[in-house]
């Protein structure tokens, strides 16, 4: 018997059965094509804000082809070359965003085979640490301009593209884009529409902007290893402000433990008198630990007043570091808050606890980041199944969540990663802000976005893409996503098929996913899946697409 798996017969009975669907969106893909640097894989990070009136088009693109009088279509995305894996994140403060001790890149590979075994638990660490140390690799031996790795790109067109390793973490507008870049004094240089000061450090990367003001973090030092990290805000072009870590001024460095923060998103809250709240996270001394936890940074008074006095450092509850007298978690982060002050995020388990098989990043909600207890739920619904890992990406003001997670349930302590695809999910009620319109698309509930492009006249185009990771959502609904792609489609439109019978590379590219005007609930026609293990035999999912499932690096956010 062939190991090349074919469509079942059931899987085919279930697609001749299903009656011509239009599907909710469809995949417009971004990458530049040929990109001149000849890079071989593309991942879409951020996608153009709009602000839209859930009055007049509560639902955006899925209501009309275009929004606030602008095309649906035209509504730009961000993106990024890979052409090795990272090693050490671009974005994050500390690798794996949890070595602030920086033992684990101190030693070298052993010390990303250590991390894999101890915090991830794989039983291909080998091949694991491998792919993550050449890329670690490159960059300690290129000197002071080390072989670009990241060059970014708003749709097509290249951006800063003088300057080595750019990550965009966000968009202002079709033009301004938030991130960081490898200068030639210092590893990551933040910017918004222009370079911004490092402040007491040496390091900086930015994440977000409202209004005047960027929020990011600074590092004290230009090297690689034990830097210590503060969240920061810019008003324009004074001075950054740098918040107090939660309840010590000691980084701890005396104890080679480095105390570390960092502002992911912010939100000025019209209905408060203008009071800013910034999410992300803070460390809090426990002992000689610097706990990295998940943190809402709330202005005391309201208004202009961001002196790092101002603030109280909120942890949040249910993602904190100890639970119960045990370290559950080893980091986390909230990603990004909206204007209803929903707020989301990420809390990754630590090695030493695993549930069901895997030791996961666990994706949450905040209800009501205003609280002074903000406290975290972590998304159990559907196809968020007990155990699932997987990273955040976003969410807009209609509380629409966007992401990745696990569609695969076998244990990774002792095993292999788990698939991983994108997911949208409609969260919340209407006194949070909930557009019970909206809501009705997605018939309330989650869904993998696979099945969400499934069908109708853009099936035989959709089917060449399978939507691996939704980093960001505008208020449109649009989404930017890295997909890995089949040129030609996939030999079905079942969720697992074959490219090209397995013996055809894959490849990864980021695109855009487009709400299809006047698509409802009724049109969605779930992929079929196989039911079967496939075995690849030629076919690819590209060394990024494998080893971010294993980094849990908290990589982007989305602009409001």
């Amino acid at each position: 018997m062939s190991s090349k798996l074919q469509l079942t017969t059931l899987a085919v009975l279930v697609s001749a059965a299903l009656p011509a669907q239009a599907a909710l969106y469809k995949v417009v893909e971004v990458n530049a094509d040929p990109d001149p640097r000849g890079s071989i894989e593309y991942y879409g990070t951020a996608v153009e804000p709009v602000i839209v009136d859930e009055a007049t088009e509560p639902l955006g693109c899925f209501g009309s082809p275009s929004v606030t009088g602008k095309a649906c279509d035209s509504f730009v995305v961000a993106n990024e070359t890979r052409n090795w894996a990272e090693g050490v994140s671009y974005r994050e403060e500390v690798a794996f965003a949890i070595d602030n001790s920086f033992d684990y890149i101190e030693d070298g590979y052993n010390g990303f085979e250590d991390y894999c075994f101890f915090q991830l638990g794989y039983s291909t660490c080998e091949a694991w640490a491998s792919n993550q140390w050449e890329g670690w690799y490159n960059e300690l031996n290129g000197g002071n301009t080390p072989p670009n790795n990241s060059a970014a790109f708003i749709d097509k067109v290249a951006f800063r593209k003088t300057d080595t390793n750019v990550v965009i973490n966000s968009l202002v507008s079709g033009a301004e884009a938030i991130g960081n870049y490898h200068s030639s004094t210092t590893r990551n240089q933040a910017f918004n529409s222009a370079d911004l000061a490092n402040g007491t450090g040496k390091q900086s990367r930015a994440w977000a902007k409202e209004d005047t003001y960027t929020v990011g973090s600074i590092s004290s030092g230009t090297g690689h290893i034990n830097n210590f990290s503060k969240a920061a805000i810019w008003d324009g072009s004074n001075t950054p402000i740098e918040l107090n870590w939660k309840n010590t001024s000691d980084n701890g460095s005396g104890n080679d433990i480095y105390a570390q923060g960092s502002a992911r998103d912010l939100i000025i809250d019209a209905n408060d008198s203008d009071r800013m709240y910034i999410v992300g996270y803070n460390s809090t001394a426990d002992g000689d630990s610097r706990l990295m936890q998940a943190t809402i940074f709330k202005q005391k008074t309201p208004g202009t007043d961001i002196s790092k006095s101002n603030w109280d450092s909120n942890t949040v509850a249910n993602a904190q570091a100890e639970i119960g007298g045990d370290f559950i978690h080893s980091n986390s982060v909230v990603t990004n808050i909206n204007k209803n002050l929903v707020a989301v995020g990420q809390a990754k388990r630590s090695g030493s606890y695993p549930q069901n098989g895997a030791v996961a990043n666990r994706l949450f909600v905040i209800s009501d980041t205003s609280s002074p207890t903000p406290r975290a739920s972590f998304l159990s619904s559907e196809i968020f199944f007990a155990g699932a890992g997987g990273e955040m990406g976003g969410i807009n003001n209609f509380n629409e969540i966007v992401g990745r997670v696990d569609v695969e349930n076998n244990r990774e302590y002792d095993g292999k990663q788990r698939r991983q695809r994108a997911f949208i999910y409609p969260y919340g009620t209407v006194d949070q802000g909930s557009v019970q319109e909206r809501k009705d698309i997605f018939n309330k509930r989650a869904w993998i976005i696979d099945d969400l492009t499934n069908g109708g006249t853009e099936s035989s185009h959709n089917n060449q893409y399978r939507i691996y990771d939704a980093s960001d959502i505008n208020d449109a609904g649009v989404i930017s996503a890295t997909a890995l792609k089949c040129a030609g489609g996939y030999d079905s439109v079942a969720s697992d098929s074959y490219c090209g019978n397995g013996s055809t590379t894959e490849t990864v590219v980021a695109v855009k996913l487009v709400p299809i005007a006047g698509a409802t609930a009724s049109d969605i026609d779930d992929r079929p899946s196989e039911n079967s293990i496939i075995e690849r035999q030629g076919g690819s999912l590209g060394f990024g697409a494998l080893t971010l499932l294993g980094l849990f690096g908290f990589m982007r956010k989305r602009i409001k």
